[in-house]
């Protein structure tokens, strides 16, 4: 009897776990079924992989105005925050010393009217005499103004070709620090140093194969500038770099230098000023020997000619002295605002830079891009801005540039892109900051989905989708054109409108 209880004990136990067990199911199970499930709808809609940096405004043209000798200021017509335009005056240098050489310009051309009338008098002891010694004064002078103008140009072009030399290299991942050029570049071809740098048994422990406007292998310096070739240059390595198969360039002359602009305008002033005195010089000797020849001679129309011209040199040179009064005069190049004012009435200027021009109406965005995106950028890639001051508003450009040298920023490298505004907003100002999103690559017709809604599995994507309101979900495979990085896939494989859960 106590065997059988025991046995009907144990029946009872397990049919009270098996209610419970399924109990617990059904209970499961309604509680799945009420879980709210998020879905959303293939669509078509624009997916982009982007290039998130941050830039800042700049204007395209300023201009750093200097008067081109020096003198004691007389009135400054500007003050910071002005707006000018092209040609407007704004500031002048003290010019009463130039008026004595007006002056003595006015007397030349008094003189050589009154030699033109003694000629059409007739001739002199006293004007022979004097031709005479014009002839010989005209000859001293042209050769005199010859050595003196041939190596003013020569100095101005040696300047052109020597200043600013920088070595730099084209490998983007070249980390030595770049060779230090010196010297004067005494030759007279322009062009390019190509340097390459192999492992010798030199002091330095590298020698370089020189090509380009010379050739020759020649030592690496460390210690001390080392001759480059033999037009002048010295050259001095870094001696903690590692420069094993680096590759250096250096141009002749560097027109990227910040130098560059000034010493070509001063080369070619010089040549034009060059020009111009010689010629001067020589039509002075001309007319001087013009007059010797025919010093005894009657009045004829060629020497009545001659006196002509020289009145014609007499206001030449007058009109010249007027211009240097003129350069006394600092005038705006450009339309824009004034932004730095260096200078008041009774200092004394030098042809160090005055006063700062910025344009009012041009402006571009430069970019820092880091490394690890630099690779993705490229010249008319479309860019999305969103200033500060204006956070609210999305402007447009184009990306005109990718500078090739870096800038280090705490040990990352950075290239500046610089971006063209499509519009410009009035807005804009110079040192505004602004987000910048680069589109590297879209899809703008096609279909897309959030990406929370896709499952990436060994074979692919999935998506979980129902053909009715009402039908199960069943995982869907499809196939991603453009992986987005605004929360977005491009795909393929779906019609347009249909329901996905979230998996």
């Amino acid at each position: 009897m106590k065997q059988f209880l025991d046995h009907k004990a144990t029946y009872i136990s397990i049919a009270i776990i098996v209610i419970v067990i399924v109990g617990l199911m059904i209970n499961g199970v309604s509680n799945r079924d009420n879980v709210e499930i998020t879905t959303t709808v293939v669509e078509r809609g624009i997916v982009r992989e982007l290039v998130s940096v941050s830039g800042i405004a700049k204007a395209e043209q300023v201009a750093n105005l200097a008067f081109p000798a020096s003198g004691l200021v007389r009135e400054v017509k500007v003050k910071v925050g002005d707006s000018v335009q092209a040609g407007d005056v704004l500031a002048t240098i003290d010019v009463s010393s130039l008026w004595a050489d007006r002056k003595d310009a006015l007397g030349s051309l008094a003189q050589a009217k009154a030699n033109l009338d003694e000629l059409l008098k007739g001739p002199t002891t006293y004007s022979r005499n004097v031709t005479e010694e014009t002839l010989i004064n005209a000859e001293e002078a042209l050769k005199t103004t010859k050595l003196s103008e041939t190596q003013k140009v020569k100095n101005a072009y040696r300047s052109l070709l020597s200043s600013g030399l920088t070595a730099y290299s084209e490998d983007i991942k070249e980390d030595a620090i770049p060779p230090t050029v010196s010297g004067t570049y005494t030759c007279d071809m322009e062009g390019t140093y190509q340097l390459e740098i192999f492992s010798s048994k030199a002091d330095s422990g590298y020698s370089y194969r020189l090509t380009g406007l010379e050739t020759g292998t020649y030592s690496v310096a460390t210690n001390q500038p080392g001759a480059l070739g033999v037009c002048g240059l010295l050259i001095l390595f870094d001696p903690s770099s590692n420069y094993n198969n680096s590759k250096w360039k250096i141009d002749v002359p560097n027109i990227r230098s910040d130098s560059y602009v000034i010493n070509r305008n001063a080369y070619s002033l010089a040549v034009t000023q060059s020009e111009t005195a010689i010629t001067l010089a020589e039509q002075s000797l001309a007319l001087a020997k013009a007059n010797a020849d025919n010093q005894n001679a009657p009045a004829r129309s060629e020497a009545v000619l001659r006196a002509n011209a020289i009145v014609s040199q007499a206001e030449a040179r007058l009109n010249r002295v007027d211009a240097t009064i003129a350069d006394r005069t600092l005038t705006s190049p450009f339309s824009g605002v004034i932004t730095k004012v260096d200078i008041l009435p009774g200092e004394t200027v030098t042809t160090i830079p005055v006063i700062t021009l910025l344009s009012s109406n041009e402006f571009e965005v430069i970019a820092r891009v880091p490394e690890i995106d630099i690779g993705k950028l490229s010249v008319g890639q479309i860019a999305l801005m969103m200033f500060d001051a204006k956070s609210d508003e999305t402007i447009r450009g184009d990306i005109s540039f990718i500078s090739p040298e870096a800038t280090k920023i705490d040990g990352v490298a950075y290239y500046e892109a610089t971006i063209q505004f499509r519009d410009l907003p009035d807005w804009i100002r110079s040192g505004l900051n602004t987000d910048v999103e680069i589109i590297v690559k879209e899809e703008t017709a096609g279909l897309r989905v959030p990406k929370r809604f896709v499952t990436k599995t060994e074979n692919g994507y999935e998506v979980l989708t129902r053909a009715t309101k009402e039908g199960a979900w069943a995982s869907t495979t499809i196939e991603v054109t453009l992986e987005g990085n605004d929360g977005y896939y491009a795909i393929t494989g779906l019609d347009e409108g249909t329901i996905l859960a979230t998996p």
